[in-house]
């Protein structure tokens, strides 16, 4: 059940952030990777059963694309993919995908990473690690542009991922999201996990609650309150 989470730069010239879970759940390695080359070669070495990506891998429905100049659009009264709008409805904030989002590069190469991948016969699921932060620690979360928001992650990541402590004082935003990406990714594998938004446009998966681990080290995710 080995998992590689992908916190994905919007470019191929600035690295991507990847932390691999092993057989067991635990930490294999963290690192970064730029061109796709050396993602597929970084897969074909640790040959993951499932990667998670922390970045939208599909558009809503009525958009071939993200082009203001293209006529394709919306349906009436739609914000962005089902997914979306069903975390925005639940209290849980988002970038819609839009033709207006401020991260349609990201996007764009989203798409193409997890088309490339699945051309390769690999699992891919899609992952949002503010989602899960929200539901693994019950909403009780620092507001990531605030100090104190890397230090509670530093302090609480390592309590649920097995072999992430060596690694948390070295733990910025970037590697604290491929953490959570991964770990959504091994849960999901548990079948601790469930999805939003629909068959047509693409889901994202996202804890069912609450996560610890018992004296076993086996994981343990309880129904948010």
């Amino acid at each position: 059940m080995s998992v590689v989470g992908i916190d994905l730069s919007a470019s191929s010239k600035k690295p991507s952030t990847y932390l691999a879970l092993d057989n067991e759940g635990a930490v294999g390695d963290i690192g970064s990777f730029k061109a796709m080359e050396e993602l597929l070669s970084l897969l074909e070495q640790r040959g993951p059963s499932l990667v998670a990506i922390g970045a939208p891998l599909s558009l809503p429905s009525g958009l071939c694309c993200l082009e203001e100049s293209c006529p394709c659009s919306l349906p009436e009264g739609r914000k962005g993919r089902v997914a979306e709008e069903d975390l925005a409805s639940n209290g849980i904030g988002c970038f819609y995908t839009n033709k207006r989002s401020i991260i349609v590069k990201l996007i764009y190469r989203a798409i193409e990473v997890r088309t490339e991948l699945e051309q390769r016969g690999q699992s891919v699921i899609e992952a949002y690690p503010y989602a899960t932060k929200v539901k693994l620690f019950n909403g009780k979360v620092p507001a990531k542009s605030k100090p104190e928001s890397l230090m509670f992650l530093r302090r609480r990541l390592p309590e649920i991922v097995a072999g992430l402590g060596p690694y948390a004082k070295d733990l910025n935003h970037d590697r604290c999201d491929a953490v959570l990406t991964a770990y959504t990714g091994l849960l999901s594998q548990v079948g601790l996990t469930e999805k939003v938004g629909c068959e047509e446009e693409g889901y994202i998966t996202i804890p069912v609650g609450p996560a610890t681990r018992n004296g076993a080290g086996e994981l343990n995710v309880s129904l948010a309150q």
